[in-house]
């Protein structure tokens, strides 16, 4: 069964879900080299999470609102979660909200890759498909990278 989205007439999950996949040109804006990305690719990138986040605060708030969460979900076991997850509109939120949430964690990785001087073709071949399939990799990528990089340098102004 789809769920109508509040304040959307005619508009469900299954229609906005692959819509979702606009963030492909969030993905793509961190995947140009630095000096290629339009003026604006950060404004861009946010505008898309805003998005995003206002659908998913929408949807979750639908959720709960209209008594589609089991009493017995939550966050505070496992078993809790697991019922959280058995509703599909839950799920949507879910995924809409990992959408906008690793989106903006890629801001963050590039703007940090920048500063720390990690070369672009490290950061788009390795950290940003890490972070685009399996977010917190991709952290865990970025942040070994930028530490051992930080290390050899040293190194090389040490001797």
């Amino acid at each position: 069964r789809d769920m109508p989205i509040p304040g959307l007439p005619g508009v469900t999950d299954f229609t906005l879900f692959g819509g979702l996949n606009v963030c492909v040109v969030g993905w793509a804006l961190l995947a140009c080299p630095p000096s290629w990305r339009p003026k604006r690719w950060k404004a861009v990138v946010l505008g898309l999470c805003f998005v995003f986040g206002v659908l998913y605060v929408v949807t979750l708030a639908n959720a709960l609102v209209t008594g589609l969460v089991p009493e017995q979900a939550g966050f505070g076991t496992l078993d809790g979660v697991t019922e959280l997850f058995k509703v599909r509109e839950v799920v949507f939120s879910g995924w809409t909200h990992f959408v906008c949430h690793d989106l903006l964690v890629g801001v963050w990785v590039a703007e940090d890759s920048q500063k720390r001087g990690v070369p672009h073709i490290a950061f788009a071949t390795v950290t940003l498909p890490l972070l685009c399939l399996a977010g917190p990799a991709g952290v865990v990528a970025h942040l070994t990278l930028a530490q051992a990089l930080s290390a050899i340098g040293g190194k090389r102004k040490a001797t």
